[in-house]
């Protein structure tokens, strides 16, 4: 079930074959067992639940908001979330809780989703390995063995110092984690120069840097203001694209967002797949 498309969540949601806080929960039991990655910094459990139990409300009345409604996803520690911590991984901002939402979690929110947890990150967005937070280092799922997952989700094994885990890459390396190691179904990043491509990159997961101005700005604490860029991580490019539908459009609190009305994502179709053609580079190793 955790290993579903967004689209394929959002059916099941619908047909009734698992109910919106079912899946939360189901979500926060997975968040416990992965806590060694150190993906997330803030779990909202109570607020995540609330919010579900709202979204089962809807789905009960048949008044779903989208197919986004009753769907978990977890934000990058450095948008705001009123009511919640917001900590951008470092001390300057630990116990900040923001009074308002950022515009793309006002939108999910707005869709019916839950936001399950704030995630980690290089403190301030500045860095490429999401390991120099004051939370300490996020690790990729991809370091560890089924066999070793499964000892750490019975609580019956510590990690061992000497253990060799790979980087997530960053900064929005938490986002990465928490949807490679099926926490969550979609995450918000940012994005200045490579911070959701570079960790959706090395955690097996797509990434996606909208253009600038597509997606409001506001309420992201800025890296670089003039090429900071909400971020999308997702399984899949369809989930993508549902999600960047979403948040997409003008923002009168960002005057630098599109005015323009835009259509809905929709990926085009591919019927024949004889017809695809794919490039591997090769590698030419050069020695002296």
């Amino acid at each position: 079930m955790l290993r579903a498309s967004l689209r394929e969540i959002s059916a099941a949601l619908k047909e009734g074959q698992v109910s919106p806080v079912e899946l939360c929960q189901r979500c926060l039991s997975a968040i416990k067992a992965t806590k060694f990655l150190n993906a997330y910094i803030t779990v909202a459990e109570d607020t995540a639940l609330k919010q579900a139990e709202e979204s089962q409300k809807r789905y009960m009345k048949g008044q779903q908001l989208g197919d986004l409604d009753g769907i978990p996803v977890a934000v990058k520690d450095n948008f705001s979330t009123a009511g919640i911590e917001t900590t951008c991984a470092s001390k300057m901002l630990k116990g900040y809780i923001p009074p308002y939402n950022a515009t793309v979690v006002q939108k999910l929110l707005d869709h019916g989703a839950v936001l399950i947890g704030k995630t980690n990150l290089d403190e301030f967005a500045m860095g490429s390995g999401s390991t120099d937070g004051i939370f300490g280092p996020v690790r990729n799922p991809w370091s560890y063995s089924r066999q070793y997952r499964e000892k750490c989700a019975q609580n019956s094994h510590e990690e061992s110092e000497d253990y060799h885990w790979l980087i997530t890459g960053g900064s929005s390396g938490g986002s990465a984690a928490a949807v490679s190691s099926f926490t969550c179904f979609a995450a918000l990043g940012s994005d200045t120069g490579g911070s959701t491509r570079n960790p959706a990159a090395h955690c097996g997961v797509v990434g996606l840097k909208p253009t600038y101005g597509l997606v409001s700005r506001y309420g992201l604490i800025p890296l670089v203001n003039s090429m900071d860029v909400p971020g999308l991580l997702t399984r899949s490019v369809d989930d993508a694209a549902l999600v960047l539908g979403a948040l997409a459009g003008h923002d009168s609190s960002d005057s630098t967002t599109v005015q323009d009305p835009f259509k809905p994502f929709k990926l085009p179709s591919l019927v024949d797949a004889s017809k695809l053609c794919i490039g591997i580079p090769k590698v030419t190793l050069v020695t002296s």
